[in-house]
C-alpha cells in the first residue's frame, strides 16, 4: 500500500485512491496527487512547473522556485508562501519564523493510536511516518498518513517535538494540509443551529478563505466539522469529491483558500482562534486525528466510504452490527416529576407495548425539580426514590426490561452542593461574573480531581450492574474559558486540555463498563461529531422530533454518518419545538432507518395510540437486525419530497421511505429508481406480494404512492390525505 522511491516520493495507494508526494530538491514535502488509484503513482508528474513569475518571492533565493503556488504536505509561514499555513508558532528568536524541512521517514505496520485524543482503529493498514525539521529552532514534525487496504480513507494527523533547549509557542498546528490543484470546485459543507442541525449548503469556492469553525467548546450545532471540495455540479451519481472531517469534539476550523493561482487549500485541525500552546524543551503536542475521503462517483459513493469505514474503525467495536433495543423514555411523559412509582409504572405501560427497555431521564437526583438546580449532585433523590437507583434498575430488570439513565456530567448547577463545596471547579475568569446557559456553568474538565470525582459519581451509579444504556447529555457551550489549576500563561491551553479530560473521563468509564450503550447527546447535534461516536456507540441527533424538520437533519447527517449511530423516538404531536401536528407513522417513519427507535409520549398519549405504537414497536424490533451495518441511500430531495432508500447488510431486504410534505391537487405520478440492487434478481413487496425486477426497479423505478386528494381509484396506491404523508414499503430478495 506504500511504496518509496529512491529519490523520495511516496505513494499510498489502494483500489479507492492514490495519494502521493516528495521531497523536492530544497527539501520541501510537494505534493503531487490525490484522486483515483493510479497503476504506477511514483511515475505520476509533478503539476507545479518551475518558472518565472512576475513579483512572485523565491524560496530562500533558489531561482523560479516560490512557495506561493507549490502545493505542500505542511506548510509554514514567513518563507515566500502567503497562505495561511499549516503551522504557526512563537519561536525563541520572538518571530513567528518556520521552514520545515525533510529529515526521515519509516513506515510501521498497522496504525499507532494517538494516547491522549480518539482514534480510529488500525488493521490491514500501513502508516507512514515522515519527519520535518526546523533545525534553527530545533522543532520537529512528524506527519503521520494512515492507508487502509479496504477503506477509502486516509488518516492523517501530526506531532510536534521541541528538540531544543528554549521554549516554542504554538499559535496553531493544524492535523492536515491539502493543496487541490486549480479547478472548478464547489464546497458542501453542513450548517444549523439547535433543532436545525446537518442544513446543507453549497456554494462555489470563493477567492480567498472559507471557513466553517466553532470557538464554543464543541464542535457545534453551527457547523459539523465536516465539508467536502466538489466537482462543480456534482451529484449524488456523478463528479469527483475531496471530503475531510475531525476526530475531535471541540474548537475546530476547516479552511478552503483559494489562491492567487487559483490552487485550493484545505486545512483542518484545531481552531486557531483563542489557541496557543507552550510547548517546553523536550515535549510533544498531537494535533487531533484528520480523515479524509476521495470518492470519484459522487455523494453517494463518498458516503458509502465515510458509513463502512465510521461503524467498522470508528464507533465502538462492541457494538458493531448490534441491533438497539427500542425504548421508551421518561422526558415527555413526565418531565422533571419523576418518582420510582411512576417510573414503575412506565415500566409497565413500555412492556405492554411491547419495547424492550426504560430510560429514566431527567430529574432523579437530590432537589431535581427543574433545570435551576442539583446538576452535579449526582444521587438519588430519597423522597422520591426512597430505594436508590440501582434498586429501581433491579425492580424495572424483573419486569423483563432493561434499564438505562441520563446523567448531565459536565455541567453545574450554582444552586447545588457541588458548586458550594468547589466553587473554583468550574470554568472562569478573574473578575468576571460567570454566563449562564441554562441555568449552568461549565465544569473544568481540564483539571484530573474534577475528572476523578465525575468518575466516581458515575461509577457508583453504574457499578450496580443493572443499567444498561447511558444518556450523555452536555446542554451549553462554553463561556468566560479559563482555570484555576493553570498559569496565567497557560489560559488558552484550557479549551483543548478540557478535551483531554473528557476523553479520559470517557475512556476510563467505557473501558471498565463495555457492555453499556452509551448515546452521546449536547442539546440534539451540539457535538455530534466522530471524536464521541469512538467513545460512544451512538448519537441523538436532534432536539427536533417533529418528523418533518428531522428529514433535512437525517438527510444532511447521511453524508458523513451511516444512520446505525443514530437514535430517534416518537415525539408528542403538536410537536413541541414548531407546533406541528403530524400523524404517527410519520413520526416513527422519518427514524425508521436510524439503528435505536423509541418513544417518548404521555400516558394519554400512549394510551389513546396503544394498539398503532404496539404495531409501530414491533416492527422497529423485527427490523432491529436490519438497520445496522446496512447501504443508505438518498434519492429524492425537493422542497416537497423526500424518499430515501435502506437496504440491510445481506442485501435480502430493501427499505423505501417516501414523505410527502405539503398536498397539492392534480400532482404529476412520481417513481424513484432504486440503486445497488441486483439487476437479475427479483423483489417481492411485503405488502402485496407483487414482484418486481431488480433491473426495472432500477431503470423504470418504483412507482410511489399518490396524494389523495379527492376520490379515490382502488387500483392507486394512495398515501394519507392532507400534509406531512409517508409510506414505507419493505421489500425481500426472491432467492435464486
Amino acid at each position: 500500500m506504500i511504496t518509496v522511491s529512491e529519490n523520495n516520493i511516496f505513494a499510498l495507494t489502494n483500489s479507492y485512491f492514490s495519494y502521493v508526494f516528495r521531497v523536492s530538491p530544497e527539501g520541501i514535502l510537494e505534493h503531487l496527487h490525490y484522486g483515483g488509484s493510479l497503476r504506477d503513482p511514483l511515475k505520476v508528474a509533478t503539476h507545479h512547473l518551475r518558472t518565472q513569475r512576475e513579483v512572485a518571492t523565491n524560496f530562500q533565493g533558489g531561482p523560479y522556485f516560490s512557495l506561493s503556488d507549490t502545493p505542500q504536505e505542511y506548510p509554514s509561514f514567513g518563507t515566500s508562501d502567503f497562505r495561511f499555513p499549516a503551522l504557526h508558532g512563537r519561536n525563541s528568536d520572538g518571530n513567528t519564523v518556520f521552514s520545515l524541512h525533510y529529515k526521515k521517514h519509516k513506515i510501521v505496520t498497522d496504525k499507532p493510536r494517538l494516547k491522549k485524543l480518539p482514534s480510529a482503529r488500525g488493521g490491514d493498514s500501513e502508516t507512514l511516518i515522515v519527519t520535518l525539521e526546523d533545525v534553527l529552532h530545533k522543532l520537529e514534525v512528524e506527519l503521520h498518513y494512515t492507508i487502509y487496504q479496504d477503506y477509502g480513507v486516509l488518516v492523517r494527523s501530526t506531532k510536534l517535538k521541541n528538540k531544543g533547549d528554549k521554549e516554542i509557542q504554538l499559535q496553531h498546528a493544524f492535523s492536515s494540509a491539502l493543496d487541490l490543484p486549480p479547478q472548478d470546485y464547489e464546497i458542501l459543507h453542513l450548517h444549523g443551529t439547535w433543532s436545525r442541525e446537518f442544513n446543507e449548503e453549497r456554494i462555489d469556492v470563493p477567492k480567498g478563505r472559507f471557513v466553517v469553525d466553532s470557538a464554543r467548546g464543541t464542535s457545534s450545532a453551527a457547523h459539523n466539522p465536516f465539508i467536502a471540495i466538489v466537482q462543480k455540479g456534482a451529484t449524488e451519481e456523478h463528479g469527483r469529491v475531496h471530503a475531510t472531517t475531525l476526530m475531535y469534539s471541540g474548537n475546530f476550523a476547516l479552511s478552503v483558500e483559494k489562491g492567487e493561482f487559483e490552487d485550493v487549500r484545505l486545512l483542518a485541525g484545531i481552531n486557531p482562534y483563542n489557541f496557543h500552546w507552550r510547548l517546553k524543551p523536550g515535549k510533544k503536542f498531537c494535533t487531533p486525528e484528520a480523515l479524509h475521503v476521495y470518492a470519484d462517483k459522487g455523494l453517494r459513493s463518498m458516503s458509502h466510504i465515510w458509513h463502512e469505514f465510521v461503524r467498522d474503525k470508528v464507533s465502538p467495536e462492541r457494538f458493531r452490527h448490534k441491533p438497539r433495543p427500542t425504548y421508551l423514555n421518561t422526558w415527555e411523559a413526565a418531565y422533571f416529576d419523576v418518582d420510582e412509582t411512576k417510573v414503575l409504572h412506565l415500566a409497565d405501560k413500555a412492556k405492554d407495548i411491547g419495547v424492550d427497555m426504560l430510560v429514566l431521564d431527567d430529574g432523579w437526583f437530590e432537589g431535581r425539580r427543574d433545570d435551576t438546580s442539583s446538576l452535579g449532585d449526582w444521587t438519588a433523590d430519597k423522597k422520591r426514590f426512597p430505594s436508590g437507583i440501582p434498586a429501581l434498575a433491579a425492580k424495572v430488570k424483573a419486569k423483563g426490561l432493561k434499564f438505562g439513565i441520563w446523567f448531565e456530567p459536565e455541567m453545574v448547577n450554582p444552586k447545588s452542593q457541588l458548586f458550594k463545596n468547589h466553587p473554583d471547579w468550574i470554568l472562569h475568569v478573574p473578575g468576571r461574573k460567570p454566563s449562564l446557559g441554562r441555568n449552568q456553568l461549565t465544569l473544568d474538565l481540564s483539571r484530573p480531581e474534577v475528572i476523578d470525582y465525575l468518575y466516581g459519581q458515575i461509577d457508583n451509579i453504574l457499578s450496580c450492574g443493572d443499567i444498561d444504556y447511558v444518556k450523555w447529555d452536555m446542554n451549553r457551550n462554553m463561556t468566560e474559558v479559563g482555570s484555576a489549576g493553570l498559569p496565567k500563561n497557560r489560559q488558552r491551553e484550557v479549551s483543548h486540555r478540557y478535551m483531554i479530560g473528557l476523553y479520559d473521563l470517557l475512556k476510563r468509564l467505557t473501558k471498565k463498563y463495555p457492555d453499556i450503550l452509551f448515546e452521546n447527546c449536547a442539546s440534539g447535534g451540539n457535538r455530534f461529531d466522530l471524536g464521541m461516536l469512538s467513545f460512544m456507540a451512538q448519537n441523538w441527533t436532534s432536539d427536533m422530533c417533529d418528523p418533518i424538520g428531522r428529514l433535512e437533519i437525517i438527510n444532511g447527517c447521511s453524508y458523513l454518518f451511516p444512520l446505525d449511530v443514530t437514535a430517534a423516538y416518537i415525539g408528542p404531536s403538536p410537536n413541541h419545538q414548531n407546533g406541528r401536528k403530524s400523524s404517527i407513522d410519520t413520526r416513527f417513519n422519518a427514524g425508521a432507518f436510524c439503528a435505536a427507535r423509541g418513544i417518548s409520549l404521555n400516558e394519554t398519549d400512549i394510551e389513546e395510540n396503544k394498539d398503532q405504537l404496539q404495531n409501530l414497536m414491533q416492527f422497529a424490533k423485527n427490523s432491529a437486525e436490519d438497520m445496522v451495518g446496512g447501504r443508505f441511500d438518498r434519492l429524492i430531495k425537493t422542497d416537497t419530497e423526500v424518499c430515501w432508500q435502506y437496504t440491510t447488510r445481506d442485501e435480502t431486504k430493501v427499505y423505501l421511505a417516501y414523505f410527502h410534505i405539503l398536498a397539492a391537487p392534480n400532482l404529476p405520478f412520481r417513481r424513484a429508481r432504486m440503486v445497488g440492487l441486483n439487476p437479475n434478481a427479483d423483489y417481492t413487496l411485503v405488502e402485496d406480494g407483487v414482484r418486481y425486477a431488480g433491473d426495472a426497479l432500477m431503470q423504470s423505478g418504483m412507482p410511489l404512492p399518490y396524494v389523495a386528494t379527492g376520490q379515490v381509484n382502488e387500483n392507486v396506491r394512495y398515501m394519507a390525505k392532507g400534509d406531512f404523508s409517508s409510506y414505507l414499503f419493505v421489500f425481500e430478495k426472491v432467492a435464486q
